[in-house]
């Protein structure tokens, strides 16, 4: 198949499904994942396509997140490490809200190490995971787009508004040099706005792979949260402002 072609076939693809891998589309075009990765090269000089957690879609979709067991596979014990100190903040007989980012979902085992833990979380692949470890689990309603396991639109929040939690693990997609937390989607981001409104602490995990960047979405301020877990010194987060306490960044 000549050059020309594959970017052809590359640009059908992502306007039927938005996304696609690097894996997906050598497999799909029978080629190397280096002649792919060439291809999409020449295709975002062009303006066509964007890169996009270890794949692509078309450029101007930018609303549409990569898939979550995608998105899972990216950095992934980085996540798992940053989920793994976020735990501390644990404690037996919590409520605790996880919303559908998959640095959250990683902290589904340590939960097993507690008690009388109850887990609420509106992505369909952390609520079966959740019951599979014999957590008790709350699956938020709601409606699924562009084939996600993230529940989303009004029966969603409808139901956030009958709970309360002790805490809540959330991520996004972007975190700006001043301290502003974004994200790409706005159905899901409106839950996760109500998710922070229901839990007494929020937690925000985000990786550094995420820093220095903006979405189109804006969820809230670094100054709204009570903690920040990352690898890296975390932008726009001072942790001696007002409050002092209980505010602190962990590394």
């Amino acid at each position: 198949m000549k050059t020309n072609e594959r970017e052809e076939r590359i640009l059908a693809i992502l306007k039927q499904q938005q996304f696609a891998s690097v894996r997906q589309l050598a497999a799909t075009l029978y080629i190397s994942p280096s002649s792919i990765r060439r291809d999409l090269t020449r295709l975002e000089r062009a303006g066509l396509v964007e890169r996009s957690y270890g794949g692509v879609i078309l450029r101007g979709s930018l609303h549409t997140a990569a898939p979550f067991l995608i998105r899972s596979e990216q950095n992934r014990q980085c996540k798992k490490e940053i989920a793994a100190r976020a735990a501390a903040l644990l404690h037996d007989h919590m409520t605790v809200l996880i919303d559908d980012s998959t640095t959250a979902y990683f902290l589904l085992e340590h939960l097993t190490a507690h008690t009388g833990i109850s887990v609420i979380t509106n992505n369909l692949v952390t609520a079966l995971h959740a019951i599979e470890l014999s957590l008790s689990t709350y699956m938020i309603g709601g409606t699924s787009t562009n084939r996600s396991t993230v529940m989303c639109g009004s029966y969603a929040l409808g139901m956030l508004d009958q709970i309360y939690a002790d805490i809540c693990f959330f991520s996004s997609f972007a975190l700006s040099d001043d301290g502003e937390i974004s994200d790409c989607t706005e159905e899901a981001n409106t839950v996760r706005k109500k998710m922070l409104s229901r839990a007494g602490t929020r937690v925000f995990l985000c990786d550094s792979s995420k820093f220095h960047t903006h979405a189109a979405h804006r969820l809230c301020s670094l100054r709204e949260v009570e903690y920040v877990f990352s690898d890296q010194p975390v932008p726009g987060w001072e942790p001696d402002d007002e409050p002092p306490s209980p505010r602190q960044a962990r590394r």
